[in-house]
């Protein structure tokens, strides 16, 4: 049984969710950040993340083509709302609500 509740865990792990419910409200993908607090409150953590994304730049006094890096910062809202539910991982972009994925089991605080 233990390896059944770990399995269906992993199983989870890799699978977005797309929609949240806290109390009566569901929180989706594509909604903002004030409106997944005013339902489900402060997250059990915050991740600071950066991607550096390739942009092409012109140098006008070279005039030569070069490849620039710019940083794209993002967090990761993490909820744990115990032992009874999955953790869920959220994804923010810019003040809105990129993906939504669900972890194992919760613990309690």
């Amino acid at each position: 049984m233990r390896k059944l509740i770990l399995l269906s865990s992993l199983i989870f792990a890799a699978t977005p969710a797309q929609a949240l419910r806290c109390g009566n409200s569901v929180i989706s993908e594509g909604d903002s950040t004030l409106r997944l607090q005013r339902f489900c409150g402060e997250p059990a953590q915050v991740e600071q993340h950066e991607n550096r994304v390739a942009v092409d730049r012109y140098d006008s006094v070279r005039q030569r083509h070069y490849t620039d890096y710019v940083a794209q910062p993002y967090e990761v809202w993490i909820y744990n709302f115990g032992p009874n539910r999955f953790i869920n991982r959220i994804e923010i972009r810019n003040g809105m609500i990129e993906r939504i994925a669900t972890g194992g089991y919760g613990y309690s605080r």
